[in-house]
């Protein structure tokens, strides 16, 4: 995917680096981080999930809770914790970690869905890529869903909804922020009520997030390959109709180093 987007960016004569400014203006450039607290904090109140920083003295009045890294990769570094024994377990373990990390509440709805949108220009009137995809695990009570997790597989529903349902679902979406390119994780009882708006975010990802769509098993390969031309030619246009009045900032570098300062502590220790 990634060699298919830089040839489309040669093609339509646009840098591929410039994609990492694409959300730049949601990037906390102190922190270094698409911070999930920050993102957390734009969330409607309705749908959004409480959220502390992890430190020694914190303790939360009920459970499960989740604890996650204040940047993600790839569901890297999650933890979730049934009950007061299991927190005090995990939270010492994370606290050394010299990793800054968020206490999250646990979602109360059943079934999780993922929501890819991609926008190729801010004055765009219908998004270039829209897809709903569901995350299943019967494996595991509180699964921690990612694209590692062998027990994990994703099921493309798009098709499955009509223009008004996927309608309401992209205005949700547009109501948290119009990203140029996003991906929403979502816990609910059912389609139907997430198209009500009966639904919990879970986390929004800024930071190079994958078509998570692309991995239902059911797709050939052929299809898969169309989808993913369409996806990237769509990604560049995206890249090359960024707002150039923008100030940039270092996302990638500093994901990096922050990525990398992590590991190695990790080793260190």
């Amino acid at each position: 995917m990634v060699v298919t987007y830089i040839f489309s960016c040669i093609k339509i004569k646009t840098k591929p680096c410039k994609y990492f400014q694409l959300n730049s203006p949601w990037f906390n450039l102190e922190k270094g981080v698409f911070s999930k607290f920050d993102l957390n904090a734009m969330f409607p109140e309705q749908w959004r999930l409480d959220i502390d920083n992890l430190q020694d003295e914190f303790q939360p009045n009920q459970y499960p809770v989740w604890l996650k890294p204040e940047w993600g990769e790839n569901a890297d570094g999650v933890y979730c914790a049934l009950d007061e024994v299991e927190y005090q377990q995990i939270k010492n373990e994370v606290l050394q970690a010299n990793r800054p990390y968020l206490v999250q509440k646990s979602a109360t709805g059943e079934r999780e869905f993922e929501i890819f949108l991609l926008w190729e220009s801010s004055e765009s009137m219908q998004p270039a890529t829209f897809s709903i995809t569901e995350a299943k695990n019967d494996e595991e009570r509180r699964p921690v869903n990612g694209i590692y997790n062998p027990h994990t597989s994703y099921y493309d529903l798009t098709d499955q909804l009509d223009h008004d349902q996927q309608s309401k679902i992209r205005k949700y979406m547009e109501s948290i922020g119009r990203f140029p390119i996003s991906r929403l994780c979502v816990r609910t009882e059912n389609i139907e009520e997430f198209t009500k708006g009966h639904f919990q975010i879970v986390e929004i990802n800024l930071f190079t997030p994958m078509p998570i769509h692309l991995l239902d098993s059911r797709y050939t390969n052929r299809e898969r390959w169309l989808m993913i031309r369409k996806l990237t030619m769509s990604l560049a246009k995206a890249t090359r109709n960024r707002n150039p009045t923008l100030k940039e900032k270092p996302v990638y570098t500093r994901m990096i180093q922050n990525h990398i300062r992590y590991r190695f502590t990790s080793l260190a220790k």
